[in-house]
């Protein structure tokens, strides 16, 4: 007898114990049944997979492991397969198909099938993997790939916002101005990242900010230790920058005797209560009228954060006091701001609707919402020259109704479609039975509202102000052609 001839002898008659340490050590389930597709062989893996012992289900259907909706065609795809002589089919060919639990629980598997005969019999065996981990892995990548290309198309829209609404005396100033708020978004976003994009200390947000531009003598930042929520860290950081840089140019550090001093404390009702007091600067006076950076402030804390701003010019230096929700926190559920009892977008929306005629500017009235209070600006600046007149600028669904409930009926809205994690699209039906035209501004690719909003004008964020307006234009004009069509609605 040859070497050769040896080893293929020991490769084919595998002793029994052998063979069943194997298929005990699988880290896949497998189950073997006969032609009446019961249990014969269900191994350790197949136990954990499905909460069972093997005890229980020998000798019984193997059916009672597929969901009851597949049922009826499981005996027949078992019998076209044995019908076929196949021998078997590789991991992952049947498609995606799931199996379900002892305990009810349905989840998605991979499955191999083969087949055998041994005399008169057929047996059958599957070896199946639980794929939940895998799907959900895949489906968080999808996520995350999905979110980063909208993240950074807003980012893209919000840099052209910054360059169409900063302002200097001198093109050195204006440099100055503009990178600076860049770079308060770089590193909002580097602390981010640091985080996983999972929030962000507001004291290192803080310290980070007022690092950039004085020496920490000047400033001190006393609070407890708080996690803001992954989407108020851009915002807080652009607005600690915006009162920092006017400490620089205007107030307290602008002198060498100058501080900053900054704290921030969680109040009984959950809010976040934060103090900016400067000191030993020069003496400060209210602004005759508001500058840019004040209005980003107001934007910022009032239509994205949705807090309050109340800032105070005292002889001894500027102080302010910032109030902001609870939601600005990672802890916090997530949202929307709570509305007046008993008033829905609808019967808010039927208020406004009673409240005046159409107005007959060359544009008409125009009602934006949009939660990024850059891009909300640059919207109403450059859309009021386009012969659009500004009904407002609301930052979530509750403003838009509180606006819609104070003032007259517009002729289209611009809505931003995520308004700081909560969806604009109660907002969108609303407006849809009012008949009021709307038109759909997001950085996001694929949209979840495909079927429902279908045959509704999108515009891509970064857009320019031309998309933006041709695509009001033709919403108002064919909403306009369906009244002429229908004179009697």
């Amino acid at each position: 007898m040859t070497t050769q001839e040896t080893d293929t002898s020991a490769a084919t008659s595998q002793p029994p114990d052998r063979l069943e340490a194997i298929i005990a050590s699988a880290m896949d389930a497998i189950i073997t049944v006969d032609d009446h597709h019961r249990i014969i062989c269900f191994n350790p893996a197949a136990e954990k997979m499905f909460g069972v012992s093997a005890d229980v289900v020998m000798g019984q259907s193997i059916e009672q492991f597929v969901p009851h909706r597949f049922r009826s065609n499981h005996s027949a795809h078992i019998r076209h397969f044995t019908d076929t002589g196949e021998t078997g089919r590789q991991m992952g060919e049947l498609g995606g198909i799931s199996a379900l639990r002892a305990n009810g629980e349905e989840f998605p598997v991979e499955a191999s099938i083969s087949q055998a005969k041994t005399g008169d019999e057929h047996l059958s065996t599957v070896i199946l993997r639980d794929v939940t981990s895998r799907r959900a892995n895949e489906k968080a990548q999808a996520l995350l790939a999905r979110e980063v290309d909208h993240r950074a198309k807003n980012i893209l829209a919000i840099i052209s916002s910054l360059v169409s609404l900063t302002r200097a005396k001198t093109p050195q100033a204006y440099v100055e101005s503009l990178s600076g708020r860049i770079a308060a978004m770089s590193r909002a976003h580097g602390l981010l990242a640091q985080q996983r994009w999972k929030g962000a200390s507001i004291g290192r947000l803080v310290r980070d900010e007022l690092e950039a531009y004085a020496d920490v003598s000047k400033f001190d930042c006393v609070g407890p230790d708080l996690i803001l929520s992954s989407r108020s860290v851009q915002p807080v950081s652009m607005l600690i920058h915006e009162l920092a840089t006017n400490a620089i140019k205007y107030g307290s550090l602008s002198l060498p005797a100058g501080h900053v001093d900054v704290n921030w404390t969680a109040l009984p009702s959950g809010s976040i209560e934060l103090r900016w007091v400067e000191y030993g600067g020069p003496r400060v006076t209210p602004p005759s009228e508001p500058g840019f950076g004040s209005t980003l402030i107001h934007q910022i804390v009032q239509n994205q954060l949705g807090g309050s701003f109340t800032p105070k010019w005292n002889s001894m230096g500027f102080q302010c006091i910032v109030q902001l929700p609870e939601t600005v926190l990672q802890n916090a559920q997530d949202g929307p701001r709570k509305r007046a009892a008993g008033e829905d977008s609808a019967s808010l929306i039927r208020k406004a609707a009673d409240m005046g005629d159409r107005d007959e500017d060359t544009g008409g009235t125009l009602l934006i919402v949009e939660d990024e209070p850059l891009l909300a600006m640059q919207l109403a600046q450059s859309l009021s020259d386009f012969g659009w007149t500004i009904l407002g600028v609301a930052g979530s669904v509750e403003d838009a109704n509180r606006i819609l409930a104070e003032k007259k009926r517009p002729d289209a809205a611009i809505l931003d479609v995520d308004l700081g994690g909560v969806p604009v699209f109660p907002l969108a039906r609303s407006l849809r039975r009012s008949g009021i035209p709307f038109v759909f501004c997001t950085g996001y690719e694929d949209l979840d509202y495909t079927r429902e909003f279908a045959d509704y004008t999108t515009v891509r964020k970064p857009a320019t102000v031309l998309q933006i307006v041709r695509a009001l234009r033709d919403v108002v004009r064919n909403v306009s052609a369906q009244t002429v069509m229908e004179p009697g609605r």
